[in-house]
């Protein structure tokens, strides 16, 4: 198993920060990974998502199931996804306090045999990838939040 984990800081309440996060509809608005979600935000739903393949170089889009394992406002979005035992996935998004504003930690534990054979260039490219979305959602949580 490869596990990977992002964090970020941003300025507002894990309220505000789970309103953004949990608003599926908006995703094409803000999101850089995952570019579609539909589906219902309730453990066990099966949320139909699009994404931008994690490969630093590629616009490659793909479709993908996922279910949605925790759901805990304002703290923890979860959700796995992909084929056991081939390149499986656990998602985590964890929100908390800290001070005025919300610690992230956003990653996924990977399994399966395709983890066996990727290279340390390929985990720099998801990295990359997770630490982008956490910069899109701290600038998407910091524009629904400035008056206009």
């Amino acid at each position: 198993m490869f596990q990977l984990r992002t964090e970020a800081f941003i300025d507002a309440s894990p309220d505000a920060v789970w309103a953004v996060l949990c608003d599926f509809k908006a995703y094409p608005l803000w999101n850089p990974l995952v570019l579609e979600a539909h589906g219902k935000l309730v453990p066990g739903a099966l949320v139909a998502m699009k994404g931008r393949a994690p490969d630093g170089s590629s616009q490659r889009v793909f479709g993908f199931k996922a279910t949605l394992t925790r759901v805990e406002p304002p703290t923890r979005l979860e959700w796995t996804g992909g084929v056991r035992g081939v390149f499986f996935g656990r998602h985590v998004f964890e929100l908390k306090a800290e001070g005025a504003g919300t610690r992230l930690v956003h990653g996924e534990d990977f399994s399966g045999v395709v983890t066996w054979f990727m290279s340390r260039s390929r985990w720099g490219a998801f990295r990359a990838s997770y630490e982008a979305l956490n910069r899109a959602l701290a600038e998407r949580v910091r524009a629904l939040s400035t008056p206009a």
